[in-house]
């Protein structure tokens, strides 16, 4: 049995360490000025189209607008664990909310600017709040605002799942406001990314670059998939980068759907090409790389192939100048792969912030698409696929004076060191 002697040093010892480790130091990514810049960017947007409040959900969304940044935002969890993670933008007020269980204050103290924490209440380390708990919450918040109002919600996020934002919609439009999707606004403040935002993504450049050398370095027959994904990670940590949102996957074989599979026990075997398709992050911002890798003397033919695609770059960087409508881009793209008589194609698309399941951004581009009126802005930051039986793929920043390929690695076929 456990004495009160011992109960008593064990509650003195939790509240001294309490007070030790409490309040933690805030991380932010960015100087609080930044993110207020986008919280008022966003209630601009909002009252250009008569929206009175948004509730932003999405992972990525929130941390743009505030830095907050957790591991476990119950995307795909038990129905008795709902999604309850939510931003109140207020456009007549510059007064920004977060709403959670009670248990991630300390979480928001350490990763968001913001100081309003609104705890669902009964939420708890033994309670979960359920559906009808958050959305009664959430119209008493709305109600604070007042009645009758236009409300934008994140209708393409996986945050909440389909289950509790179709409740939180019914519950506010019974209370007499209307709900509109406010995916696409959000999203389109995020496109153009700002100096601070691009210093990262080179960050992450220069490590996803010494993770692929990591690669190359150790490559060789009869390591697995698994064995060189994880040189590649110990490559991209000590350079400074951090897991992204995707598998960064080494797959034996043509590019698709090898890309897109996650890297497995398979050895590796001589003469054999393994495309490293790549990515690291620094503070959630990712930049992305594909090399082939040949273990042994690439074929002649695969070079070739290899010089050609690689030629698509210096079209691109020719004719994808700002102010360029996408389209023409990409008729001088299949210009150039008509000329050179191979099959190939180039794509991109922005690179949004790297938060599970998904990193793309909601802007992309295709050299088979001339419908689109988009043009090119400087601030975009997005990947270049170019592929035809191989592929490449770099991140590219649009600058005024033309487009800047981040990656310094060879735009060639890698041989690895390791091989025999």
């Amino acid at each position: 049995m456990t004495t009160t002697s011992e109960v008593l040093e064990i509650a003195a010892w939790i509240e001294a360490e309490e007070a030790r480790l409490e309040p933690p130091e805030k991380r932010l990514t960015f100087l609080p000025a930044e993110y207020s810049a986008r919280q008022s960017a966003l209630r601009t947007a909002m009252t250009e189209r008569g929206i009175d409040v948004f509730l932003a959900t999405s992972p990525d969304g929130m941390c743009w607008l505030h830095g907050y940044d957790s591991r476990w935002y119950r995307s795909h969890s038990s129905t008795e664990m709902p999604s309850i993670h939510c931003t109140i933008v207020r456009a007549d007020d510059d007064h920004v909310a977060l709403v959670d269980s009670s248990y991630h204050e300390g979480l928001m103290h350490l990763t968001s600017s913001l100081d309003d924490f609104r705890a669902v209440p009964g939420s708890a380390n033994d309670h979960e709040p359920s559906v009808d708990e958050f959305v009664a919450f959430m119209t008493q918040q709305v109600a604070l605002v007042g009645p009758r109002l236009t409300i934008a919600v994140e209708r393409w996020s996986s945050v909440p799942s389909p289950a509790v934002l179709n409740a939180l919609e019914d519950a506010l439009t019974a209370h007499g406001h209307r709900v509109v999707d406010g995916s696409r606004l959000l999203r389109s403040l995020r496109k153009i990314k700002s100096r601070t935002e691009i210093a990262l993504i080179e960050r992450a450049q220069t490590a996803c670059d010494a993770g692929i050398r990591a690669v190359q370095a150790q490559a060789c027959p009869g390591m697995t998939e698994l064995e060189a994904w994880a040189a590649y990670m110990t490559g991209s940590i000590a350079a400074g980068g951090e897991p992204t949102a995707m598998h960064e996957t080494i797959a034996v074989g043509k590019f698709l759907p090898g890309v897109h599979a996650t890297s497995s026990r398979r050895p590796f075997r001589p003469g054999e090409y393994l495309c490293a398709d790549m990515a690291s992050a620094v503070n959630r911002y990712h930049a992305r790389a594909t090399r082939v890798l040949f273990l042994g003397q690439p074929p002649a033919p695969m070079l070739a192939e290899t010089r050609l695609l690689v030629g698509a770059y210096d079209v691109f960087e020719k004719a994808a100048t700002v102010g360029t409508p996408f389209r023409e881009v990409h008729r001088a793209l299949r210009r150039y792969f008509d000329d050179v008589g191979i099959p190939g194609w180039a794509a991109g698309y922005e690179l949004g912030l790297s938060f599970p399941p998904d990193w793309v951004g909601e802007f992309a581009w295709s050299s088979g698409d001339d419908t689109t009126n988009a043009v090119v802005e400087a601030g975009l930051v997005t990947n270049f696929e170019v592929g035809g039986f191989m592929a490449l793929v770099d991140t590219v920043v649009f600058e005024e004076s033309g487009p800047r390929f981040l990656s310094t690695l060879p735009r060639e076929v890698l041989v690895c060191d390791g091989a025999p």
